[in-house]
């Protein structure tokens, strides 16, 4: 059995995920100046976000499922 976050839980990292990349913007512009794999490392990092936003998305979805009936 896999541990389940709360839903406030999910909420609550979903907006420090935001927050904390747009402060990273904001107060280091200069370490996102680099590119990974051909890719500018600010566009990376969003693409990273948008993978934990399906991941949490999945994750809230799972919660809302009743367990299956033998």
């Amino acid at each position: 059995m896999t541990p389940r976050l709360s839903r406030p839980a999910l909420a609550i990292l979903t907006m420090a995920a935001c927050l904390l990349y747009y402060l990273a913007l904001a107060c280091f512009p200069q370490a996102f100046a680099g590119r990974l794999f051909g890719i500018p490392l600010s566009i990376a990092l969003a693409l990273a976000l948008l993978a934990l936003f399906c991941l949490i998305t999945l994750l809230y979805a799972e919660q809302g499922r009743e367990p299956e009936q033998p």
